[in-house]
């Protein structure tokens, strides 16, 4: 008679592991990540009519944190803020014999909705963690990612004349070198390597659009596109575990 309620049993236990994994997202909602990288300009100084070689023209850094909230097990809200060093520098007899170089300092803050393709349960190289009871813990190893988002950047910058003694070209209309704001739109392609239930690596590649010329502190009178940029970062990211009601615990032990 008792051998009747085996199969039953067996069968409510598997359905409520299976809710529970499809659920373990809920338990980790916080990431918070330190990361640095490279930053690649596309503006009026440098190699302006070409294009991909103006990207390895004076490539600087880039460091940034960032704070996400996982809204669903596929889509996370992030606030980003980062410092990205823009330089660059003409070639000699591009324009006019004109060999201006710049530099200018930028904090971009933005908001951005990251979807994972490549999530929990669709993963590469699914690791799963046993001791002697049975399985303690589950995760996949590789995730990747689309972002898109909206924000500021603001931008201070100055020019010199490399054929005039590096003196700043204050007699041309184009060059400002007051502090500047713009829109800043941000697309881009995420991935993360897990190392641990809570630790992870991430590499991200993205491009900027911005409403401002005035990134690189000049404005060409013959500038027919407003200033871009690439970056590149690796992120150290730690994920925060979250109390029955969503809030994040970050004392040692969880209970």
């Amino acid at each position: 008679m008792k051998n009747t309620y085996i199969i039953p049993v067996i069968l409510l236990l598997l359905l409520l592991s299976f809710e529970s994994y499809g659920q373990r997202w809920k338990m980790i909602r916080y990431e918070f990540a330190l990361g640095g990288g490279s930053t690649h300009f596309e503006g009026d100084i440098g190699r302006a009519n070409q294009n991909v070689l103006n990207l390895l023209n004076g490539p600087r850094n880039n460091a940034g944190l960032d704070f996400t909230y996982r809204i669903t097990k596929d889509i996370n809200a992030k606030l980003d803020l980062q410092y990205l060093w823009f330089s660059g520098i003409d070639i000699e007899g591009q324009s006019h014999n004109r060999v201006y170089k710049f530099g200018s300092h930028n904090f971009e803050h933005t908001v951005r909705g990251e979807y994972y393709f490549l999530g929990e349960d669709r993963g590469f190289g699914s690791m799963a963690l046993y001791n002697r009871r049975g399985m303690i813990n589950t995760y996949d190893r590789i995730f990747a990612y689309v972002f898109a988002g909206f924000g500021g950047i603001y931008s201070k910058g100055s020019v010199v004349d490399v054929n005039n003694n590096n003196a700043e070209p204050v007699d041309n209309p184009g060059y400002d070198n007051n502090s500047h704001y713009g829109l800043v739109l941000p697309v881009g392609l995420g991935l993360k390597y897990s190392l641990s239930s809570h630790w992870s690596l991430g590499l991200e590649v993205g491009y900027r659009w911005t409403s401002s010329d005035w990134l690189d502190a000049y404005s060409s009178a013959f500038s027919e596109y407003n200033d871009t940029y690439y970056t590149t970062s690796v992120k150290a990211i730690y994920r925060v575990r979250t109390d029955r009601r969503g809030r994040p615990m970050f004392n040692k032990y969880y209970r």
